[in-house]
Formats: C-alpha cells, sequence, structure tokens
C-alpha cells in the first residue's frame, strides 16, 4: 500500500468534480422551475472543492519552493522532468480510474434499462 495526499485519489476527485459542478445543475433546475433552494448547501460544498483545490495547489507550490536545489540537481544530472512527470501521471491515473469507473456504472444503468425494457416487453 502506498501512502498518498489525501483528497488526491478517486474519492476525492470524485468530491471535486461533483462539488464543481453543483451551482451548474442547481442554475439548471433554477431555469426548468425545479430548484428547492439549495443555494446554502450547493455554496458551501462549492467551497468546500475551491479550498481543496487552493490547498492542494499551495501544497504543490511549497514543494516545488523547497525543492528547486533537487531540481537543479536533477538538471545538472539530465534529469529535470521527473516531478512534472510524476505529479501528472499521479493526476491522469487517477483521473482514469475515475473515468473507468463512471463508465462502468453507465453502461450497466444501461444494461439494467435494457434488461427491464425487454422484460416489460413480453
Amino acid at each position: 500500500m502506498n501512502p498518498g495526499l489525501p483528497g488526491a485519489g478517486i474519492g476525492g476527485l470524485f468530491y471535486i468534480l461533483s462539488a464543481l459542478w453543483m451551482p451548474i445543475c442547481e442554475l439548471w433546475r433554477r431555469r426548468q422551475g425545479n430548484a428547492p433552494g439549495r443555494w446554502p448547501l450547493v455554496a458551501q460544498q462549492f467551497g468546500i472543492a475551491v479550498g481543496i483545490i487552493v490547498a492542494m495547489s499551495g501544497v504543490f507550490w511549497a514543494l516545488d519552493t523547497v525543492l528547486i536545489f533537487q531540481q537543479v540537481a536533477a538538471h545538472a544530472a539530465g534529469q529535470m522532468h521527473a516531478m512534472w512527470t510524476l505529479r501528472v501521471s499521479a493526476l491522469a491515473v487517477t483521473s482514469g480510474a475515475l473515468a473507468m469507473v463512471l463508465g462502468t456504472v453507465h453502461v450497466v444503468r444501461v444494461c439494467l434499462r435494457l434488461r427491464t425494457v425487454r422484460h416489460a416487453a413480453r
């Protein structure tokens, strides 16, 4: 098991994306006339998601600043982009895993809906 940054895994990414999407959904519901007035909850969740993004960005910025000497040494050794590659690959792996999970859920949902329609047609 590898330790990691809390909130940076598949669950954290799903929460952040969902919380950032909430205002758009709420505006759409309001436009349709179905919004029961959940703006305080939407604002709270959106604020938490933005706070997580700011905190994670700050941590990465601070690590980049503190480890600048290691980057200079890595550049001298010919391995300049090692930290950037690791950060991007971690985000890509987490995003890919989230996309696979959500895609699988939607495929199963469609299959179950087709199965229900076939049974109803008999």
